[in-house]
């Protein structure tokens, strides 16, 4: 090993080539180190993580650092997995401070453009010789907890790579910085999940995201973000992002993920030299801050370009200044929309006055700085009049009056039904293959905490948990969440065509007489002690177990449907007709409802009949975020199966009463002239009810929007409508202020050919 460095003492080295293994070599930005495998030279970053506990005291060539208080990783060229071997390659679990530097440590991946709205190109001095640091679809993470104070990523190109800080508690000033990343599409979790500091916790971070490059990031349809911060400090230095339909920050879709810290008092997010281009998904560039209270919130953006940064008509920059406690800044900045846009570049939400907007450049808006005006005033009822008229939607419709309105065929179908709240999608701990987090024996206790009235138990692979005497008759719906690949879908994007479906049962032994019927899920062991295999699906397939189930009087869901699968088309996400699909999964303003929502939308374009559910797909604590309302005369399991069976119930947290020609939401009729619309809107799941919102009512045809009013969200309503030849009718309620579909029925269909009505 003559004219060979020795590598210095507190570097830990990770090489992925075999030779150099083997011979105790490792190459960093073309100097060769003489190492020891197992003690400084290891095949994988988490065996060097694990071992490196000493602290360099020199600085080794290439490296722009004055010093290191923590240990540093190298990660030589290369393509590099989480765990040698492992398979998945498992999340990195990261319990103490650490600096992990690629061959790109040091090294922007930026060089600027000539032209000021063209995103900076790539610097060739990262094209040959990267460490890409490959992670997995579902498991490539680091997981920060513990009192780590310090994390450094530098020089590295990642792959289905994320980082976690799930702390909450933990006494400790934490710094975390990412820098001259380059990120590789496709990605579909949160880069940077930063999760809510306790209010009581001395936990403090500030995030540093300095020299990042993402260009043309497909997120697979997941509706993820770049960001997610509620943190003391973010700065974003030089971040080049040029196309991605991830949300690019730093809130929610519904804007309802606060960037304030409840455990301080104030907080700040920076954006200098960066430039945004392409930004596909909704709400730009977008902050929350509407708990601020007496605390202090900085945005301050200087030396930042955005092009064509919001989907068309939206504002690039939409800033919450809900009080005068938070400030806004932008200068020598620069705003293009090449589309003609006619929304303002920076919309202002609240009635924060603190804005300051100093030598920026504005082309191709409607205004530069415009104020949005949320409404909190609404009427007691939806609009009626006191004799008939059109309602002047898109898809115009007669109004009947209410006095002239006979509303008797609905009272019956509904007589002696009270609502009763639930949730379609849950997991619990009953032992077996059940991966839920929260005993079984404790559910219904905690149902009546939150006022839940019904849950759908779908534990993974087993039937274990039903034959239980833990097992509530009263509460619990019977069903099983498998697994399958559709081997023969063929627009997917990256390869994602797997799913994960709810099959429900009236009965205990409905789960038996599938895998009685279909040996494929490889059934071993009795009822208690039997598990099942994940088996592979063509369509076919798919949509014989589908018919099977139906046909025995059980019920399949399509669960969470974009989480694990990718195609532009609807019809990849059907399983055969009377099957469901979920709309409003973990929360009615997640990213995901919202996916799913126009997902299902585009199915009943199709001409397909599909019914909608909820779940909050919980594997730990319980929830009430993602109910449906359901009307039964008692309260048990098999009645409220029998009611989701049929379609007829709210997706969400208002409950709708809703007929026509006396067959209820769900069902399928032949059109005839003469038929009418009657609608009610009873109940309102009073964890969900917000004082001070319009909550806006919509009656939908195929064609479009056939009625549209807003109420307050306190009063009954009613509302009769004269029935056009369409195929279908359904409502959904929207939440004005927070900017999601708050509740929705199934449709009434028209579309039956008349030789096969009964």
């Amino acid at each position: 090993m003559e004219n060979m460095k020795k590598l210095a003492k507190g570097y830990y080295a990770v090489t992925v080539n075999a030779e150099e293994l083997e011979n105790g070599i490792f190459t960093y930005k073309g100097v060769r180190y003489s190492a020891e495998p197992g003690v400084n030279l290891f095949p994988c970053l988490n065996d060097a993580y694990v071992a490196a506990t000493e602290i360099p005291t020199e600085i080794i060539q290439g490296l722009a650092y004055e010093s290191f208080d923590t240990p540093v990783v190298l990660m030589g060229a290369g393509r590099h997995e989480y765990n040698k071997g492992t398979p998945g390659n498992r999340s990195v679990n990261v319990d103490r401070s650490i600096a992990i530097l690629g061959e790109g440590a040091s090294v922007n991946p930026n060089v600027p453009s000539e032209n000021p709205n063209e995103a900076p190109t790539l610097n060739p001095e990262r094209a040959e010789n990267e460490t890409l640091l490959w992670g997995s679809f579902w498991w490539g993470r680091f997981i920060v907890w513990r009192d780590v104070e310090k994390i450094i990523f530098d020089g590295l190109s990642l792959s289905k790579m994320c980082i976690e800080d799930d702390r909450g508690t933990n006494n400790v000033n934490a710094f975390i910085a990412f820098r001259n990343i380059i990120y590789t599409s496709p990605m579909f979790r949160t880069l940077f999940r930063i999760a809510q500091a306790k209010a009581d916790s001395n936990l403090h971070r500030t995030i540093e995201i300095t020299n990042i490059r993402i260009k043309d990031m497909d997120d697979c349809d997941y509706g993820n973000y770049l960001i997610t911060p509620a943190v003391d400090e973010l700065i974003l230095d030089g971040v080049v992002i040029d196309t991605t339909s991830q949300v690019v920050g730093f809130s929610s879709v519904a804007r309802d993920l606060s960037n304030i810290p409840l455990n301080s008092d104030k907080a700040k997010i920076t954006i200098r030299n960066s430039f945004f281009k392409n930004l596909l998904s909704e709400n730009g560039i977008c902050t929350s801050c509407d708990d601020v209270g007496d605390k202090r919130f900085d945005f301050e953006i200087e030396n930042t370009t955005f092009v064509d940064a919001s989907r068309e008509g939206e504002s690039p920059l939409n800033a919450a200044l809900p009080t005068n406690n938070c400030y806004l800044s932008v200068k020598n900045s620069r705003f293009v929309d090449t589309r003609g846009n006619e929304a303002a570049a920076i919309s202002i939400r609240g009635e924060g006055k603190n804005v300051v907007v100093e030598n920026t450049v504005f082309e191709g808006f409607g205004e530069n700085v415009g104020r949005l005006h949320v409404e909190t005033d609404a009427p007691d009822y939806i609009e009626n009049r006191n004799a008939d008229w059109e309602s002047g939607t898109e898809d115009s419709h007669t109004v009947i009056a209410e006095q002239n309105a006979d509303f008797s065929a609905l009272d019956a179908l509904y007589e002696g039904r009270r609502a009763y709240y639930g949730d379609l999608h849950v997991h619990t701990s009953c032992g077996g293959t059940s991966d839920g987090g929260y005993p079984m024996k404790d559910w219904p206790a905690a149902m009546d905490a939150i006022d839940l009235d019904f849950a759908a138990v779908v534990d993974h692979k087993q039937m274990r948990g039903f034959f239980l005497p833990e097992w509530d008759e009263e509460r619990f719906i019977i069903g099983m969440e498998p697994g399958t690949a559709i081997t023969d879908i063929e627009k997917v994007r990256h390869g994602l065509r797997s799913m994960h479906y709810c099959m429900m049962f009236p009965h205990k032994y409905g789960l038996a007489m599938v895998f009685a019927n279909f040996p494929e899920f490889n059934f071993r062991g009795d009822e208690l002690t039997g598990y099942c295999a994940y088996p592979s699906f063509t369509k076919a397939r798919m949509a014989e177990l589908v018919a099977f189930i139906n046909s025995i009087g059980g019920v399949v869901v399509h669960a969470h449907p974009k989480e694990m699968m990718c195609s532009e088309d609807p019809l990849d996400y059907y399983i055969g007709e009377h099957s469901y699909i979920e709309t409003i999964r973990n929360g009615y303003g997640s990213n995901l409802s919202s996916r799913d929502y126009e997902t299902w939308k585009g199915i009943l374009a199709a001409g397909k009949h599909m019914y909608a559910s909820a779940g909050s797909d919980t594997h730990n604590i319980v929830k009430n975020n993602s109910v449906s309302t359901l009307y039964t005369k008692e309260k048990c399991g098999r009645a409220f199966f029998d009611v989701m069976k049929s379609g007829d119930f709210s997706v969400g947290a208002v409950g709708m009463k809703m007929e026509i020609d006396g067959a209820p939401i769900g069902s399928e009729l032949v059109y005839r002239e003469g038929l009418v619309l009657n609608l009610k809107i009873d109940d309102f799941y009073k964890h969900e009810f917000h004082e001070g919102t319009p909550y806006r009512v919509r009656v939908i045809t195929d064609r479009g929007i056939a009625y549209e009013s807003t109420y307050n969200g306190k009063l009954p309503q009613k509302l009769s409508l004269k029935v056009q030849k369409r195929m279908f009718y359904r409502v959904e309620i929207f939440d004005t202020v927070r900017v999601y579909v708050v509740s929705h029925t199934n449709p009434i269909w028209l579309d039956k050919a008349p030789e096969s009505a009964e």
